[in-house]
């Protein structure tokens, strides 16, 4: 038996984890969703649930904590300390479906495009300058950086080059 978890295997158990947590209180303090145990007494109080409701409910919570258990101690410490920080920063959701597509929509757009602070954007343009435009011959209309720059303000160089206006020498 292994003592790690392939990227597929963890994600869920990471899910299963989450809802366990859900489910006993411990994520959201049976605040956001019901605790399994105050879901039994609630629903067996107001006569909802049949002894074999209540019974299977609980088998859930008990079985569903033992095999996360049982897999957690088999893995090595150094998969176990991975699972531990990740699950700090893992949540589980129900969303609608027009969230999701909102949510989708989100991450295509960082996908597509690049957000960063404007300064990084200029130190980085400056360290491409240095490689590609120092001492660069190359015609404007030719050079697939020139649309880059123009398109987002990057500052001329100020060497007048009759090429290219971000094109310099040193």
């Amino acid at each position: 038996m292994r003592d790690y978890l392939n990227s597929i295997e963890k994600n869920q158990f990471l899910v299963m984890n989450s809802v366990l947590q859900m489910a006993i209180g411990i994520r959201n303090q049976g605040m956001d969703g019901p605790k399994l145990q105050t879901m039994r007494e609630e629903w067996t109080k107001r006569d909802n649930m049949t002894k074999g409701e209540h019974k299977s409910l609980k088998m859930a919570e008990t079985y569903l904590s033992k095999f996360i258990m049982s897999v957690y101690n088999r893995l090595s410490k150094k998969e176990q300390e991975q699972i531990n920080k990740k699950l700090m920063k893992y949540d589980f959701k129900l969303v609608d479906d027009f969230t999701l597509q909102k949510v989708n929509r989100d991450i295509k757009d960082k996908i597509q495009n690049a957000v960063m602070p404007r300064q990084q954007f200029y130190d980085w343009c400056s360290e491409i300058m240095a490689v590609k435009c120092n001492g660069c011959t190359k015609d404007w209309n030719t050079c697939p950086l020139y649309e880059v720059f123009e398109d987002n303000f990057v500052p001329e160089s100020g060497f007048d080059c009759t090429n290219c206006k971000f094109a310099y020498t040193e």
